[in-house]
């Protein structure tokens, strides 16, 4: 004797659920995306190698704080000494990265120094 099984009618699929998950997604990355604004740091690429004239201004960053033309000292302090520096007539600064220095470190020296003054820094490796 033959049986025969009712044929099994596929249900339509339905795209609620999926639409969910895609507004949880667009949800969940646009909360967890960062609202930051980041600033920019000029750089100009060095000339021809050889001496030049020697800068007004030696500034050394490293993972202790700012060293200015010797003196060690914090970065609020290094922007008042630069700024009386050029006052009396500073026109160029030379930057050097020490070996512990973070990239932070030479980006926070860089924007705080050109934001008080119109020095032109020369950043050294």
């Amino acid at each position: 004797m033959r049986i025969d099984r009712p044929m099994a009618r596929r249900r339509p699929l339905s795209l609620t659920s999926l639409i969910d998950v895609i507004f949880l997604l667009l949800l969940f990355f646009m909360l967890s995306s960062t609202f930051t604004r980041f600033g920019k740091v000029d750089l100009a690429a060095g000339g021809q190698g050889g001496a030049g004239p020697a800068p007004d201004i030696f500034l050394t960053v490293d993972g202790q704080g700012l060293r200015l033309n010797g003196l060690t000292m914090d970065l609020e302090g290094a922007a008042e000494a630069v700024t009386d520096l050029v006052g009396k007539g500073a026109k160029t600064a030379l930057l050097l990265p020490g070996g512990d220095a973070s990239t932070q470190d030479l980006v926070a020296a860089l924007d705080r120094l050109g934001a008080i003054t119109p020095l032109q820094i020369t950043v050294a490796r």
